[in-house]
């Protein structure tokens, strides 16, 4: 240590806390607990939980006719790019797929639920491709999924209010 670091270390030692202050900080002062609004966190709890399980069953419709269909199940069969493990996202949308194959297209619209959909998206978004053909493909399919998906992550940002409010509230504040 250099002299004049030395100095310095030993003028922060000497630092009053300053007028009225106490040297040492009591966490016992305060019980934090208590102040703590529990029926709004359990209310914020129980929101969040019906919430979660609300999008885990629901499904979002996607304008599909069974043109865009056949462009969608070649594409995901074909042409999506997948690297390492979201394979696995393709072969979920491929059984999404052999559903609706089974169920049929019902008034030009089929109903994905918001992983398949979200990964359905995905895929579409990342996918490069080359002239005028291709470009026409890609955004046939990339409208069609996109408002769906406007939907879904109107849900999951509700989620991400309420775990901000349930945080909130954990540590005695309130979002306003």
């Amino acid at each position: 240590m250099s002299k004049n670091n030395k100095k310095e270390a030993i003028k922060i030692e000497n630092v009053n806390a300053g007028p009225g202050a106490s040297d040492a900080v009591d966490f016992n002062d305060n019980d934090f607990v208590s102040n703590l609004d529990q029926d709004l966190i359990n209310e914020l709890n129980e929101k969040l939980e019906d919430k979660k399980s609300e999008i885990r069953t629901k499904v979002y419709a996607v304008s599909c006719t069974k043109e865009i269909f056949s462009l969608y199940r070649d594409f995901v069969i074909d042409k999506a790019e997948w690297n390492s493990t979201e394979a696995l996202g393709i072969i979920q949308i491929n059984k999404e797929i052999q559903k609706i194959e089974k169920e049929g297209i019902k008034d030009n619209v089929i109903y994905l639920g918001a992983l398949p959909l979200e990964a359905s998206h995905y895929f579409i978004s990342k996918h490069k491709g080359v002239g005028l053909a291709s470009a026409t493909e890609f955004i046939t399919l990339y409208k069609a999924f996109d408002q769906a998906l406007s939907d879904a992550k109107k849900d999951a940002s509700e989620i991400k209010d309420i775990e901000a409010q349930l945080n909130a509230a954990m540590q005695g504040m309130t979002l306003g």
